[in-house]
């Protein structure tokens, strides 16, 4: 019996998982506002002035500048003299999860909003999180649904783009066979965590330099129940020199993703050993990492695969939450010859022209539905 299967079986044996206790919220919850910047001076500013513009202010922003060498650092003092809630941390260039762990560290809020540098919240992101998680007391993790704009902040479509935002106790779905990241979940500047579950993720690993939000995504859900907010909290701004957002990938860009899908299997599968997993001892955690989709993409972009046969060594649970289309593209990807796939696999995982007209045509639908609705 293979490894999957026993983990498997095993899960089923445990009975149903539950999901943390958290303490009831104060009245007025301080609200740490978590930003980590590296050389993104031209929309740094417009990311600060949205925390600072809140509607609800007791809340404190928190910026880690991870050894920028652009303008970053005089931007972040003038802000810093201008309004007292604002804290700026420098540090030596060390990567998204460092700047992130080093912010953390210095927060003290009840509730964590993390936001990307170039992203920006809108006026009630906060109050409309601090009322979710009022109104969901058992839930430590709150998702809401995002804008994707272009630099210039023209909207481009919804995120998620397809799917209704992430919400409920989402472990029973998700296997422990492999790390997932259930459909519906919003990148980094739509994620918001309570203090207690937010201490159980953190420091993240300082090896991940790169999509530190993916572990985020990945392990709150096993920890607590998530609350979704549909309404659009903040804006995904796609400007060309994003980390993430990008509209085509390379051999390099692949490389390191799969180094980052690496660093968070890692990360995953010592939660699932720690106290905080609430699985026994012996429970069968996997021990090696088995072949995945993006280590699959990467041999394709390299030419190095066997379609058919290394397209089938990639264990079923990484699929087991994916949205249908994701799944039907994975179950056709060993068809395409490699120039076919690498163009589709930039219009799956990319921000794409393509992809900005499909949102735009969304977008329109979704409005049009809400003014019928009306």
């Amino acid at each position: 019996m293979s490894r999957t299967a026993k983990v498997s079986d095993y899960t089923k044996e445990l009975g149903p998982p539950k999901p943390m206790a958290l303490d009831p919220l104060p009245d007025r919850p301080l609200v740490s506002i978590l930003i980590s910047n590296y050389n993104y001076a031209a929309y740094l500013g417009d990311a600060v002035e949205s925390c600072l513009c809140q509607t609800y202010d007791k809340l404190e922003v928190v910026i880690c500048d991870d050894g920028s060498t652009d303008s970053s650092p005089r931007i972040l003092e003038r802000y810093r003299l201008l309004d007292k809630r604002i804290r700026v941390v420098y540090q030596a260039n060390g990567g998204q999860s460092l700047a992130l762990n080093a912010a953390f560290h210095k927060s003290n809020g009840d509730i964590i909003c993390l936001l990307d540098a170039d992203d920006v919240f809108m006026p009630d992101k906060v109050q409309r999180v601090i009322d979710r998680f009022a109104a969901a007391p058992g839930s430590g993790f709150a998702v809401n649904r995002m804008l994707r704009v272009d630099a210039a902040r023209r909207h481009l479509g919804d995120v998620p783009l397809l799917s209704a935002v992430a919400s409920g106790w989402m472990r029973p779905l998700l296997s422990l066979s492999a790390p997932h990241v259930a459909p519906g979940l919003p990148p980094c500047s739509g994620l918001s965590l309570r203090r207690s579950v937010a201490d159980t993720i953190f420091p993240l690993p300082e090896r991940l330099t790169a999509y530190a939000d993916t572990l985020i995504q990945v392990l709150a859900p096993l920890i607590t129940l998530v609350v979704a907010i549909e309404t659009p909290l903040s804006e995904y701004r796609v400007h060309g020199a994003n980390v993430a957002a990008v509209q085509e990938f390379t051999e390099n860009r692949l490389a390191n993703l799969v180094v980052c899908e690496r660093e968070i299997w890692h990360a995953w599968r010592r939660f699932l050993a720690s106290p905080c997993s609430g699985l026994p001892s012996n429970f069968p955690i996997p021990h090696e990492m088995p072949p995945s989709p993006m280590s699959y993409a990467y041999a394709r972009f390299r030419s190095r695969s066997r379609s058919c046969v290394d397209r089938q060594a990639i264990s079923s649970d990484y699929f087991r939450t994916w949205p249908r289309s994701y799944r039907w593209y994975w179950r056709v990807s060993s068809l395409m010859p490699n120039w076919l796939f690498r163009r589709s696999f930039a219009f799956m995982y990319g921000q794409t022209q393509a992809k900005a007209v499909l949102g735009r045509i969304l977008l329109a639908y979704r409005k049009r539905f809400r003014l019928c609705e009306q």
